[in-house]
């Protein structure tokens, strides 16, 4: 029978083979000892090794765990205990969740923020920093670094979040007892909502660009403004996504890519129009087809990157005089504010966008409160000058009933 070692550390235990064997008569449970004496030699040397690897881990990283003694008895590679070496770590489990749990565009998030963590470091001239030794004041340091850089808050934040991130990764290993940024406040910055107006959209339907790049970013940006869809549904949005009420009425049934919340939104007669318009175009040769027949087919065919396509869009905002620089939130945007202007229910607006919390959602409710509010003091003080201007006129224009009184007077 193998002789096993257990080791426990507050309350956690774990079981290490110490190579030895002995027969079960052999053994002497009160003693931990055998009745061969060189096999208790060794297992007195290993028991002294499990002592000294806990004395050393202890002095080396501060805290100690069965799993920290058990890996460095067997040899196997303990977990990172340096900063850059944890984020290394972390970014490569997000990269093979890619496609499984993960968009590809949140592990290039997390590529740019662990590289600026790695600018942050070498900027320090140090390569490395011991996680034991991390206090709160590194991560006032890191967001001095990143103001520096002229990145907005948000961003700001973000490469924040992935600091305290690691942080937690660290202490759920067991490396550190607690997150030193954990009370760490991070800075709030207020969005403002930027959608179109009505006549905006209705000159980006004007007209057709004759680039194709630009046709399809316009393409796709008016038809975000009429269905809420996001640029990442709208990559994805596949003829069969496409279905038929009894009442005739087409409507996008789809789970949205960020949130996997289902929206289901009714198409309107300019969405429609523009599916058709997609569904005529050449496609690789392929006959025409309805949209039952192209089934998983994409509706918007791209042969370009998604940064070419934001590029395109933006010249197309410029060729049409618009002054706001476009982007596919903002006609989501878009879509939430004329929804809730033509008075349909905020409820109905929050499946058709695919919230996860309605929450999401009031912020459009807030911003056509506030446009009202706005429009009303314009119209106030539109009146008042109206009245002041006619109060001075009736100063200086005496009455016919003022020029009797002043005549019988005099």
């Amino acid at each position: 029978t193998a002789i096993l070692c257990r080791i426990t550390i507050d309350g956690k235990n774990a079981a290490i083979t110490t190579g030895e064997e002995c027969k079960f008569s052999e053994w002497n449970t009160k003693q931990g000892l055998t009745t061969n004496r060189k096999t208790n030699q060794r297992i007195n040397e290993f028991r002294e090794l499990v002592e000294k690897t806990y004395r050393d881990i202890l002095t080396r990283d501060g805290v100690v765990s069965v799993e920290l003694i058990k890996n460095s008895l067997q040899g196997i590679a303990t977990n990172p205990t340096t900063l850059l070496a944890m984020s290394k770590a972390e970014l490569q489990t997000v990269k093979e969740s890619v496609g499984k749990s993960r968009a590809e565009g949140t592990y290039l998030n997390l590529y740019y923020s662990d590289k600026n963590l790695r600018d942050f470091i070498e900027n320090k001239g140090v390569q490395d920093i011991s996680i034991v030794t991390i206090t709160e004041s590194l991560f006032e340091e890191y967001r001095f670094f990143l103001k520096k850089r002229g990145l907005k808050a948000s961003t700001v934040n973000t490469n924040l979040c992935w600091l305290s991130r690691l942080m937690f990764r660290a202490v759920s290993r067991r490396i550190i007892r607690c997150n030193p940024f954990e009370n760490a406040k991070y800075e709030k910055e207020e969005k403002k909502i930027r959608f179109l107006q009505k006549s905006d959209v209705m000159k980006l339907m004007a007209m057709r660009m004759n680039d194709r790049e630009a046709e399809l970013a316009r393409l796709m940006f008016v038809f975000s403004c009429f269905t809420g869809m996001a640029i990442a549904d709208m990559e994805n949005l596949e003829y069969s996504h496409i279905q038929t009420a009894a009442d005739g009425q087409m409507y996008i049934r789809k789970e949205r890519q960020k949130t996997k919340v289902e929206f289901i939104v009714p198409l309107h007669p300019i969405a429609e129009t523009i599916i058709s318009h997609c569904q005529k175009e050449p496609e690789r040769s392929e006959v025409q087809q309805t949209v039952k027949e192209k089934g998983d087919h994409l509706v918007f065919h791209r042969d370009c990157s998604r940064s070419v396509i934001d590029a395109k869009l933006s010249i197309v905002g410029k060729a049409y005089g618009i002054r706001q620089k476009l982007s596919y939130h903002m006609a989501r945007h878009t879509f939430g504010t004329m929804s809730l202007s033509a008075g349909i229910p905020i409820e109905s607006i929050a499946k058709m966008m695919g919230h996860a919390s309605i929450s999401s959602t009031q912020i459009y409710a807030q911003v056509t409160d506030k446009k009202i509010s706005e429009d009303m003091d314009r119209l106030i003080a539109k009146q008042s000058v109206k009245e002041k201007e006619t109060a001075e006129r009736e100063v200086c224009e005496p009455s016919e009933v003022s020029i009797c009184k002043m005549e019988e007077t005099a």
